[in-house]
């Protein structure tokens, strides 16, 4: 199996899971006329990172490292780490999102950088 990379700057790790999961916007209350609770629900769940990437996306098969050991889970996920060792430093400041080919509907996606990732290339995974 393959997966993509891509590594991000974020302020923490809430701010990246916000960015590359999908989540909800508070409920709104019981107060709301049914046409606003409509437009909530219509606008829920929200999911930058695909909406920036502009594909489909399964989030089982994606993952946000933003621990200590980023390299060390990379190099873990890769079947040939030499690969990514040129990943090492610029892990130091950045998060790790690994989108693996399930994730994708689509035999040649074309991944590229966002506003807020930058996309590091395809690897072949140790996962199959």
């Amino acid at each position: 199996m393959k997966v993509h990379v891509f590594l991000g700057e974020f302020k923490s790790r809430k701010d990246a899971i916000s960015y590359t999961e999908t989540y909800w916007e508070p409920e709104p209350d019981e107060t709301v006329s049914e046409e606003e609770y409509s437009l909530w629900e219509n606008n829920n769940p929200k999911w930058e990172m695909k909406s920036d990437l502009n594909c489909y996306l399964d989030g089982d098969f994606i993952e946000t490292i933003t621990d200590e050991n980023k390299f060390e889970y990379l190099c873990g996920m890769i079947e040939n780490p030499e690969n990514v060792k040129h990943l090492k430093h610029e892990l130091e400041n950045k998060e790790l999102i690994l989108i693996f080919e399930k994730a994708i509907n689509s035999e040649n996606p074309e991944l590229k950088s966002t506003n807020r990732i930058e996309y590091k290339g395809v690897y072949e995974s140790t996962l199959k």
